[in-house]
C-alpha cells in the first residue's frame, strides 16, 4: 500500500478488494498469469489468499516473492498454483505474448508486434511500444487503477493501434 499509495484503510481492506475484484473476473477453469510481487507476508498467509482464488493460477516471480520461491515446491505440489516461473511466453489469440516481472525496451519479437505485460513499476513506468505495466494499480489499459486483473483480449485491443517500439540509434522513435 505505502509504495503505490493505494486508496485502502487496511491491508485487510486491500487484501478483500483484490480478492474480490479477481473472482468477480476470473473463472475456476481460466488460466491467469501473475507478474510478480503476488503477495507480502508469511507462507500460511500466502496459503490462504491463494486458496479463496479462482483459475489456475501461474505464477511470474517478482523481486519481493521471497517467500513464495522459498516454499515453491510445496506451493506446486498441494496445487496452490500451477506453474511457477521468471518468465513466459505464449501465443493466445493470434498474438504472441511475453510475461515477465519487468518492462523492457525490447524483448522476443518486440519488432514484429509482441506484447510484453509486465508489473513491479506500479503504474510509474509509461509503455514503450507493446509493452505495459498489467499490475492492479495500473492506470495504462484502462486510464484508472481498477484493482483488478485485466483480461488479454483488452491489452490486445489497447495494443492494437500501439507503435512497435522502435528508436533509432539516438534512441528517439
Amino acid at each position: 500500500m505505502r509504495y503505490s499509495n493505494r486508496p485502502f484503510a487496511s491491508v485487510e481492506e486491500m487484501d478483500e478488494t483484490l480478492i474480490y475484484n479477481w473472482n468477480k473476473r476470473v473463472k475456476p477453469e481460466d488460466n491467469i498469469y501473475s507478474l510478480g510481487d503476488f503477495a507480502f507476508g508469511k507462507i500460511g498467509y500466502i496459503k490462504g489468499i491463494l486458496s479463496r482464488l479462482n483459475g489456475n493460477i501461474h505464477l511470474i516471480d517478482g523481486n519481493h516473492d521471497r517467500e513464495i520461491m522459498k516454499h515453491s515446491r510445496d506451493l506446486l505440489s498441494e496445487g496452490y498454483v500451477k506453474e511457477i516461473t521468471s518468465y513466459k511466453e505464449l501465443r493466445i489469440h493470434n498474438r504472441h505474448f511475453i510475461f515477465f516481472h519487468y518492462g523492457c525496451r525490447v524483448w522476443n519479437k518486440s519488432h514484429y508486434g509482441s506484447i510484453l505485460c509486465f508489473g513491479h513499476s506500479h503504474s510509474n513506468l509509461p509503455p514503450y511500444g507493446k509493452s505495459v505495466d498489467v499490475g492492479v494499480d495500473s492506470t495504462w489499459i484502462t486510464g484508472k487503477a481498477e484493482y483488478r486483473p485485466f483480461n488479454l483480449l483488452e491489452i490486445k485491443d489497447w495494443a492494437k493501434n500501439r507503435v512497435i517500439g522502435i528508436a533509432d540509434k539516438h534512441g528517439e522513435r
